[in-house]
């Protein structure tokens, strides 16, 4: 498995188009900074700037737009993984330390013969996290099961994966699998040109990283963007079609009203889950 997926790194990042070396950041703002590169967008969230940073689930499916308009936030971005089909979560979301979806309730889910030897593994996907740590907001990147930090609550998580960032998860998560020499499940395109919404942090502070069609990645280029970035921890969220931002802009008048969308068609992908930035 391991010289397949060498094998397969080797050919997707044959060509990356960003030229990041390191997280360019404005040290000591405390408003959103974006870098675009050739439709390779990178939004950083400073923790200076106090952002109050949550998740947001909608019992019906919803455009990004429209949570945009409902909440007032900043900034808003696609994130859970969900079924089209019955419209339920595929991800765990816990909002002000209460539980608010559970894959487990999606029978879709559970009854997929082709997951159910594997359960263990979905279930416990990356997530990412926010914690109340002594008084003080902390942000962290972690397996779904993994014990919260000494003396942290959290407060909010998200589930999607896989970890991009030190490491690439893909079999460990069950996105990939394989049988010999030969690649049996690729559930997420992950060797495929795609549009991609990551989320990764350095010293505490948010990086959205958005890929869209005029810069598809594969899921092993994107985890390079991720090194290129000198990013602590990263992880995939949802993608495709589901790639969705917008941003007001309010500070940054360059990007004011910045709306993306990355569906084939051109046409917004109604979504499950969403993380807002206020």
């Amino acid at each position: 498995m391991k010289k397949i997926l060498a094998i397969a790194f080797v050919l997707c990042s044959a060509v990356l188009f960003c030229s990041f070396k390191c997280a360019p950041v404005c040290t000591g703002c405390k408003n959103i900074e974006v870098f675009n590169e050739n439709g390779l967008y990178v939004f950083h969230i400073p923790a200076a700037g106090k952002f109050v940073i949550r998740p947001y689930i909608s019992e019906k499916l919803v455009y990004n737009s429209d949570v945009f308009k409902k909440t007032g936030a900043e900034l808003v971005v696609n994130a859970g993984y969900f079924d089209p089909q019955n419209q339920q979560t595929s991800s765990f979301v816990t909002i002000d330390g209460v539980e608010v979806l559970n894959p487990k309730n999606n029978k879709n889910l559970t009854r997929n013969k082709d997951i159910s030897s594997h359960m263990r593994q979905v279930l416990n996907r990356t997530e990412f996290r926010v914690m109340d740590c002594k008084g003080k907001t902390k942000y962290d990147i972690a397996a779904h099961n993994a014990r919260v930090p000494f003396k942290c609550e959290l407060v909010h998580s998200i589930q999607a994966g896989p970890l991009l960032y030190p490491d690439l998860r893909l079999e460990q998560e069950y996105f990939v699998s394989t049988e010999g020499t030969k690649i049996t499940r690729n559930s997420i395109s992950a060797f495929e040109k795609c549009a991609r919404t990551a989320i990764g942090l350095k010293d505490n502070d948010i990086y959205i990283i958005i890929a869209t069609n005029k810069h598809p990645l594969t899921l092993p280029e994107l985890s390079d963007v991720c090194k290129d970035l000198c990013l602590d921890k990263a992880m995939n969220f949802d993608g495709g079609g589901s790639t969705s931002v917008d941003f007001k802009g309010t500070q940054n008048p360059e990007f004011k009203n910045l709306h993306i969308v990355s569906d084939r068609d051109k046409n917004a992908r109604k979504l499950k889950s969403f993380l807002i930035i206020k």
